[in-house]
């Protein structure tokens, strides 16, 4: 599979694998040229899943990206990031989980920091995308 060789100071794994052709590897490119992204990490055999059902079937979520962004709170956003492509069957339910359960959940949980969901389908403005969703979000 293509790759894109990570910046150390951004990513501590040395390489993005593209899963959908080069839609991953513009995201990282993205989030590399990003300041407000102070890290981030390709979600690739990292064992971070987000649990979810489907017609009564228990499924397991890996998304796409982890990005820790400095939104200017005393603390780092984790940003879950999702870079769909084609529609799959089970995309609504995967990324609903996600955005109206899972991620409310962990934040009143409180333990792990703040977290949040953005799902994009145009990798070429990922960064506007992700500034907005800065934008919007109130703490």
């Amino acid at each position: 599979q293509p790759v894109f060789s990570t910046s150390p100071d951004k990513c501590h794994v040395s390489h993005v694998v593209a899963d959908t052709g080069t839609w991953e590897q513009k995201v990282a490119q993205s989030l590399e040229d990003m300041p407000e992204a102070a890290a981030y990490v390709k979600n690739h055999n990292l064992g971070f899943t987000i649990p979810y059902t489907i017609k009564g079937e228990q499924r397991n979520y890996t998304p796409d990206f982890l990005v820790c962004i400095n939104d200017g709170q005393d603390d780092l956003l984790t940003l879950i990031l999702e870079v769909s492509g084609r529609e799959r069957h089970d995309k609504q339910e995967k990324t609903a989980t996600a955005r109206s359960l899972w991620v409310p959940s962990v934040n009143a949980l409180g333990r792990f920091g703040r977290w949040g969901f953005h799902e994009t389908s145009d990798p070429w403005n990922v960064k506007n995308e992700i500034r907005a969703y800065i934008d919007k979000q109130v703490f």
